[in-house]
């Protein structure tokens, strides 16, 4: 599901029913980073896992976590395959980070040189009480065993010189902001039995662009890998078959920062996992967010997340975000005037109401708020407001601040 919707219309409070209902039918809600802080009290609510960032707390990209357990307990040909798909996503993070920090993407070279220096980490670490961190890789790259000057196709008097660049972008990571999330042992991991999670970042929202768009991968990375591990225990008939929704939210935010291929980094987490039984919601504001990208190619791989939702949900949008939008899932015009007039308050005066829990006064939320477009196929859409329950209300109140 593609939700799109300008700010103060509903999208969150649409997506806090759809986890409730489907929690209720047993499907585990995951909150792939928090970037307000908004889901927090409907996962506690549900008896889940909050795990927070940015006060302290540290994620290492290169902790396999549930994977690994998950393929040690599988054991044989499933255990190596999971192992190996553990791999491939530690190596994603890793080149993500640097990709982010340096706002370009990483040489063909480089690529290569981090999958070797990963997996040689990894097979070193298999029996250690804790696994490796990006410190340790630093240190590896810089000093290399015979195999990782092989794969530069270099000499060793010519490797040092020759990976100054990827040393210094390594040594930038450890040392700039994002140090101090990524380089050490993680402080709390997924809880592959919790019944909802979500990772709340709201910490960091006012950090820069490059720091939140950082932990929004980490947390995708985190957040899919603890679902392929569930479904190979699944698949290994260990532990029941279980259903997730998965919630990406504020995606604007990372889609926009230029040079580091974001789009392809969450092409790649999420195509990784591979296994049926999971719903993802993906929600941000604008069609145009998918527009954002510095090439050609990125935009279209994003518009991409759009076409190949089942259902897409607006709330109020202006009439040329709705023809953007009409270009990835057909609108007809009787349903862009209808969706871009929700938008438009009747009349200037702000109004205020009071609320029937706490008798203060509050504004008046505006007139298409909770209203929503929803889109099955090439159907005509369906027109419905979402009205919150005093439980949602208490669960999730994104105006508290407002209140006099």
């Amino acid at each position: 599901m593609a939700v799109f919707g300008l700010q103060g219309f509903g999208k969150s409070s649409f997506a806090i029913r759809q986890i409730l209902g489907l929690a209720d039918r047993g499907v585990t809600p995951l909150i792939a980073g928090d970037l307000k802080g908004e889901y927090t009290g409907v996962i506690n609510f549900l008896g889940g896992q909050v795990l927070r960032f940015g006060e302290g707390q540290r994620l290492n990209v290169l902790d396999p976590g549930a994977m690994v357990a998950a393929a040690h307990r599988l054991g044989g040909e499933r255990g190596e395959q999971l192992r190996e798909l553990a791999m491939n996503r530690s190596v994603t993070m890793v080149a993500s980070l640097i990709q982010i920090m340096r706002r370009r993407r990483l040489e063909d070279w480089e690529h290569l040189l981090i999958s070797r220096a990963v997996r040689l980490l990894l097979l070193q670490h298999a029996n250690a009480p804790v696994p490796p961190t990006l410190p340790d890789l630093a240190h590896l790259l810089a000093n290399p065993p015979a195999e990782l000057i092989v794969a530069t196709m270099v000499t060793t008097e010519e490797y040092p010189s020759f990976t100054a660049p990827l040393n210094r972008s390594l040594q930038a990571l450890l040392e700039g902001p994002l140090g101090r999330t990524f380089s050490g042992q993680s402080t709390t991991r997924i809880d592959i039995d919790a019944t909802a999670v979500s990772i709340d970042i709201s910490p960091l929202q006012r950090q820069g662009e490059d720091v939140l768009s950082a932990v929004l991968v980490a947390c995708w990375s985190e957040t899919f890998a603890t679902i392929e591990a569930a479904n190979a225990l699944s698949d290994g008939g260990l532990e029941a078959q279980r259903h997730f929704l998965t919630i990406t939210d504020e995606m604007w935010r990372p889609m926009r920062l230029a040079g580091a291929g974001l789009v392809d980094q969450y092409d790649a987490i999420t195509r990784l996992n591979r296994n049926d039984g999971v719903g993802n919601i993906f929600i941000t504001h604008s069609p145009k967010d998918m527009e954002s990208m510095g090439s050609a190619a990125d935009n279209m791989k994003a518009k991409g997340f759009a076409e190949r939702s089942g259902i897409v949900v607006t709330a109020a949008l202006s009439r040329p975000d709705l023809r953007a939008l009409s270009d990835i899932k057909p609108m007809s015009e009787d349903e862009m005037t209808a969706v871009s007039g929700w938008n438009t308050p009747d009349d200037w005066t702000q109004r205020t109401v009071r609320d029937p829990r706490t008798g203060e006064e509050r504004p008046e939320p505006p007139p298409g708020a909770g209203k929503v477009l929803i889109k099955l196929g090439q159907r005509t859409g369906i027109q419905t407001q979402v009205k919150l329950t005093a439980t949602e209300l208490d669960l999730h109140d994104t105006n508290s601040r407002w209140v006099s």
